[in-house]
């Protein structure tokens, strides 16, 4: 269903992979500019749910990387 409906956009589409909230997701870019972030819950090695984010007030964040530093 996801990448029927990718299909049919115009324009290119690139992903990478990356963590959202610790869990594995894929920040998905339309044209070079952030388009969704595909999050994957897992619970004990099983997919548990597979959610698709748009809303840009809750991708602000996600395009910038965030440094880490050791303690």
């Amino acid at each position: 269903m996801f990448a029927g409906g990718l299909g049919k956009l115009e324009g290119t589409i690139t992903t990478e992979p990356t963590l959202v909230n610790g869990n594995p997701a894929l920040l998905v870019r339309l044209d070079g500019e952030v388009d969704g972030v595909m999050a994957i819950s897992v619970e004990d090695a099983h997919i548990t749910g597979l959610y698709y984010v748009r809303n840009p007030e809750k991708l602000s964040r996600v395009a910038s990387a965030t440094p880490l530093t050791l303690h």
